[in-house]
């Protein structure tokens, strides 16, 4: 977890990880914030994209600006165990690299990179069991 935590606080000032309940809010939504930026960036650029790309990437600009609620739900007051915290930050790590790859993303391939970046949103709540508070 050490190596993901190094590469996410280099990039996200702040970050902490999800030890405690504010810790959790935070780094959700720099995470978020990371992500939705480069999205915003992209979809301000005068790179014409097809209507299925230009939807997938207002959808994700949306899916980063407001917190997943089902995703808040289950961690928000939960005992997380080491295996289950490291897997958090592996996911928030998977995100901020997918968002990073925006920049340098050719238009042809941003359909993929939105479904990548859909797929870690869809899968990071809790890949490890939690235990109840």
């Amino acid at each position: 977890m050490s190596d993901d935590l190094e590469f996410l606080r280099a990039r996200l000032p702040g970050y902490q990880d999800y030890e405690n309940e504010e810790a959790r809010h935070d780094s959700d939504m720099r995470v978020r914030a990371f992500v939705g930026e480069r999205l915003s960036d992209l979809r301000s650029r005068d790179a014409e994209f097809d209507a299925a790309t230009r939807n997938a990437l207002d959808a994700s600009v949306l899916r980063c600006a407001f917190t997943d609620q089902a995703f808040v739900k289950k961690f928000e007051h939960a005992n997380l165990d080491a295996a289950t915290l490291a897997s958090l930050v592996h996911a928030d790590r998977a995100l901020v690299e997918l968002g990073e790859r925006l920049g340098s993303c050719d238009p042809a391939d941003l359909g993929a990179l939105l479904g990548e970046i859909a797929h870690a949103l869809d899968e990071r709540p809790f890949p490890a069991p939690i235990v109840a508070p």
